[in-house]
């Protein structure tokens, strides 16, 4: 048994001894199409000055002629990568299924490239047919950084105007396509964008275990073709425990047809988190088990898009404590806007202040909702969503400045006030704050009469209701001098005007979330709604009196 033992000993070493030697001398191997190579072996050695860019695309090339002339990607050498620095002054091309694998810590320094050079491109526009295993070279990441992370140096987010890394074509027409292809234990940063995808054959896309952070403007680009439209792109674009920061904006989107799923990924640190473009008509991103923090302005940005967008976040935490704007508290705020419709099941939403204006939902009542459920809130609670409002003048902006208590379209005011009622543009207001300026909102100004305690304001025409639905309501208001009380009440009718139920036990201003709440009772069909406001001080401000479904 000692014997044996030892024999297997000494044949482990002697093979480990001859592995170490085979590594270190980089040989030549017998059949040069199959196995691997290493880049250090298309060095041009006549030429006396190391030329790292030359060298490497010398070593795609040679890869790409093997599977070009023998029309089959299923048996190509991979391109192994000594670890080191290496001195990459322009744009490295290559395609799906030609593998660059790191043998230890690799740089690909790109920072002396032009401003305008963008890192590595990878394009299938051959005319390599898919044979009957289907692009079978494709099926693993074309940056493999498995064995030391890959690491893609821009120029600097200052003056760089390309991306790290470029995927697709440019033109349609090839039969070649960059499907199945990814990367793995890759870095990159200090580019205008770190990934982006030119929406031509691209698909199947996956990344896995990477970081694309502090890059200017965005994390992952899908650009707008010069057709106008995607082709045979998008389909499940995926990206597995990779960190997208530090960008203006973690996703930006600008074409149609684009599905992207991202789990386990954290997005920090970022203007926008997703941002959907102009040209962006339809299409799906999915965010699951991720970690959100550090938002600048927005969630989901799709104020520019189209309609047939979707963004589902589930199981995740989103902590929307500022990035650069370190100065405003982390207290609820429009988080979703625009056309995409929105679902959202497990979010752990976590705010460090209270609202400045309570009546404003995370999600723009613009927002077409599909569902939210299972929402949970640490130490400050929010107002998720208000839906459809039911009342058409919240905001007060229905009537001219000036207009006299009797005059209002929409409300009715009792006790009127001797010094009259005013709209004013209100500069204290912040509460329609927007990517990080002030949006000018004008406010229903009210001078309480001497002697007058309390103050109403209610709907004049009835609110058309449900049965069975939760109806909501609050009321946002401050005066020059001291705090005020706000009472509310709902008044249930039928469709006579038939008194069915008055529920005025309401939860505002009782609860930290001053939100009112009421079921439609059986029979109604019509709904007043009464806020009784006291401890006025001259002059009452009331910014926002909105009623609405809860669901």
């Amino acid at each position: 048994m000692k014997r044996r033992a030892l024999l297997t000993l000494s044949a482990s070493s002697i093979i480990a001894a001859a592995c170490d030697r085979a590594v270190a001398d980089k040989p030549q191997l017998v059949n040069p199409g199959r196995g691997f190579r290493w880049i250090g072996e298309f060095e041009n050695a006549g030429s006396g000055n190391r030329d790292d860019a030359a060298t490497l695309q010398r070593a795609i090339d040679y890869v790409r002629e093997i599977a070009e002339r023998s029309q089959d990607t299923s048996q190509l050498p991979v391109l192994l990568m000594q670890s080191g620095r290496y001195a990459l002054n322009r744009t490295i091309e290559t395609a799906p299924w030609v593998k660059l694998c790191s043998v230890g810590g690799v740089l690909l320094d790109f920072s002396q490239a032009a401003d305008d050079c963008n890192g590595i491109e990878c394009r299938n526009e051959t005319s390599l047919p898919p044979t009957l295993l289907r692009f079978p070279g494709s099926r693993s990441p074309f940056l493999d950084g498995s064995g030391g992370t890959i690491s893609i140096l821009g120029p600097g987010i200052q003056r760089a105007q390309g991306w790290g890394v470029v995927m697709g074509n440019r033109r349609p027409g090839y039969s070649g396509v960059v499907r199945d292809a990814g990367g793995r234990n890759v870095v990159v940063s200090g580019w205008r964008g770190a990934l982006k995808f030119d929406p031509i054959n691209v698909y199947l896309s996956s990344w896995i275990s990477s970081r694309f952070e502090q890059n200017r403007e965005e994390g992952l680009y899908v650009d707008l073709p010069i057709s106008q439209r995607s082709i045979n792109s998008g389909e499940r674009m995926t990206f597995i425990d990779c960190t997208i920061a530090g960008s203006n904006r973690a996703v930006r989107i600008d074409s149609d047809s684009m599905d992207f799923v991202f789990d386990s990924c954290s997005f920090d640190f970022n203007g926008d988190v997703v941002y959907f473009d102009r040209s962006a008509r339809y299409g799906t991103v999915s965010l699951h088990h991720c970690h959100i923090e550090g938002i600048d302005r927005l969630l989901v940005d799709a104020t520019q898009a189209g309609a047939n967008l979707r963004v589902n976040v589930e199981n995740s935490i989103v902590l929307p404590r500022r990035w650069k704007a370190k100065g405003k508290p982390n207290s609820p705020r429009r988080l979703v806007s625009g056309s995409a419709r929105f679902s959202a099941s497990a979010v752990e939403w976590r705010f460090e202040a209270p609202a400045q204006n309570p009546a404003l939902p995370l999600i723009g009542e613009e927002v077409p909702v599909e569902h939210i459920s299972g929402l949970s809130f640490q130490r400050i609670p929010a107002l998720a969503w208000r839906g459809s409002l039911l009342n058409a003048d919240s905001k007060f902006d229905s009537d001219p400045v000036g207009m006299q208590p009797g005059s209002l379209t929409h409300w009715n005011i009792s006790p009127r006030s001797t010094g009259g009622l005013e709209f004013a543009a209100s500069d204290a207001n912040k509460a329609m704050e927007y990517e990080g300026q002030s949006t000018e909102s004008r406010a229903l100004v009210l001078r309480v009469a001497p002697g007058a305690s309390t103050m109403t304001i209610r709907n004049k025409s009835p609110l058309a209701v449900r049965v069975g639905q939760a109806v909501m309501a609050t009321c946002v208001a401050d005066t020059v001098g001291g705090a005020l009380a706000i009472d509310l009440s709902f008044e249930f009718s039928d469709d006579l005007g038939n008194s069915i139920k008055t529920d005025s036990n309401l939860e505002y201003p009782s609860r930290s979330l001053p939100v009112a709440r009421a079921v439609v009772p059986p029979g109604a069909t019509r709904l007043f709604v009464t806020a009784q406001i006291s401890g006025a001080s001259g002059r009452i401000r009331i910014t926002e009196f909105p009623v609405w479904y809860a669901n």
